[in-house]
């Protein structure tokens, strides 16, 4: 699997939501590579876009792409 995430309000219903989400993966016998993982991030990058403490932007090196 690649690219998901898992938001919330609480650092306890995120540690709820990514065991929940975790044992759902595992039933199919999804695979994750563990190093690729971040978890509690405070910020992620996903398809271009910036997502940090509710705010979502797009990322600058596009933007700056997208100027020239």
């Amino acid at each position: 699997m690649d690219d998901f995430a898992i938001p919330a309000k609480t650092k306890k219903k995120l540690e709820e939501w990514t065991i929940h989400f975790l044992k759902v993966a595992e039933k199919p016998n999804l695979c994750f590579k563990w190093l690729k993982c971040d978890f509690n991030a405070k910020e992620i990058l996903i398809l271009g876009v910036v997502v940090e403490r509710g705010e979502v932007w797009i990322e600058n090196d596009k933007v700056k792409t997208v100027i020239k």
